[in-house]
């Protein structure tokens, strides 16, 4: 078994919690930075985020000193050691829900009003405008509308889109504010899981633990919500 292939096993058997480093690992083999019997630990160079899974006090060891004091994103996907990461990286852990698609095939989409259209980067500065996060910058923006970047479209007018951030997870899901309460953020978050399925991509999103109403939706579109917390680390 390669190395690859043993740290795909361990992700596998730890359920839900860990798809995001198997995507990780699924797009970029050359992530892997450790991998253990009960442990890895992989980098994401189009982030730079670290991502961390440990089960042993062994492996969390050897994982960690291969982490950069100096890194400034790193996700950490059980609570047990949590505070050594915080400890090491000078940063405060923020939990997050991992949401997966679990149902096999492309979702339907309900009927709507409107279309979906793959957004150019003639648009880049009007969402990220409508944005507005910490990581809607233009320039971020612009690489998630090259990573593909769905807009819904009343007319020519531009309704709300979807994006998938740089490590993977769906997300920048935003409805304008005139054209909320008609069911667009269901139809994007539905577009979005099919464009990834049928890519061959695992379709998941991460929702911070007090965000009742995107957590919501998640549920709404058929996605299965991890139980268990996983923790971003930044600044």
């Amino acid at each position: 078994m390669t190395t690859e292939h043993k740290a795909a096993d361990y992700l596998a058997r730890q359920g839900l919690r860990c798809v995001d480093m198997l995507e990780l690992l699924r797009r970029d083999g050359g992530a892997l930075r450790y991998a253990g019997p009960a442990g890895v630990l992989l980098w994401d160079k189009e982030s730079g985020a670290w991502f961390l899974s440990a089960r042993s006090e062994e492996d969390l060891s050897r994982a960690l000193t291969l982490i950069p004091p100096e890194a400034r994103l790193a996700v950490c996907h059980e609570s047990w050691y949590l505070e050594a990461l915080e400890t090491r990286l000078g940063l405060k852990g923020q939990a997050f829900f991992q949401s997966v698609w679990t149902g096999g095939p492309p979702p339907e989409l309900p009927p709507f009003r409107g279309e979906l259209r793959r957004l150019g980067q003639e648009w880049a500065e009007t969402v990220a405008a409508a944005y507005g996060r910490t990581f809607g910058d233009i320039d971020y923006i612009r690489g998630a509308i090259d990573r593909g970047m769905l807009g819904l479209f009343e007319g020519d007018v531009l309704a709300g889109f979807v994006g998938v951030h740089d490590e993977g997870s769906l997300g920048m899901l935003e409805v304008l504010p005139p054209y909320r309460r008609r069911g667009y953020g269901l139809v994007l978050l539905l577009a979005a899981v099919g464009m990834a399925v049928r890519e061959g991509r695992y379709a998941y999103g991460q929702v911070a633990e007090h965000n009742a109403a995107s957590l919501a939706l998640q549920q709404k579109a058929g996605m299965t919500v991890c139980p268990e917390k996983i923790y971003w680390l930044m600044e």
